[in-house]
């Protein structure tokens, strides 16, 4: 393991740490606080998927599967795996899907991240 690799993925977990932190003001304490955050980016990206969904798959491919042997480069491969991996493997197979099938179903998982998400914070407040 190159130590490129490890302090990239250090800082990732220090970034997403110190922004976790930040659900300490709506009551969520912070081991359980990285669901909400991880929820939350991920249907971000569910919803730009809605539009440019092969874009979004693009994006993920590029900073995850590319190999860039570099600090900035691991750093951006562990920020999209914890950011958008739940949403990219869930856009790959409505990738397949026809086209209002697909865009029904990409609304549908938008609308269920959101859900979750929500669903999960209340269960501390």
């Amino acid at each position: 393991m190159s130590r490129k690799k490890v302090v990239g993925f250090i800082l990732v977990f220090v970034v997403f740490t110190l922004i976790a932190c930040s659900l300490y003001g709506i009551n969520v304490p912070l081991p359980s606080s990285y669901i909400p955050l991880m929820i939350a980016a991920n249907g971000v990206f569910a919803f730009c998927s809605i539009f440019a969904q092969r874009l979004i798959i693009v994006l993920y491919e590029v900073n995850v599967f590319e190999g860039k042997d570099s600090f900035i480069g691991y750093f951006n491969k562990y920020t999209a795996i914890f950011t958008s991996g739940i949403n990219y493997y869930i856009q790959n197979v409505l990738n397949r899907l026809p086209f209002l099938v697909n865009k029904l179903l990409a609304i549908c998982f938008f609308l269920s991240l959101v859900w979750i998400g929500f669903g999960i914070v209340a269960i501390f407040n």
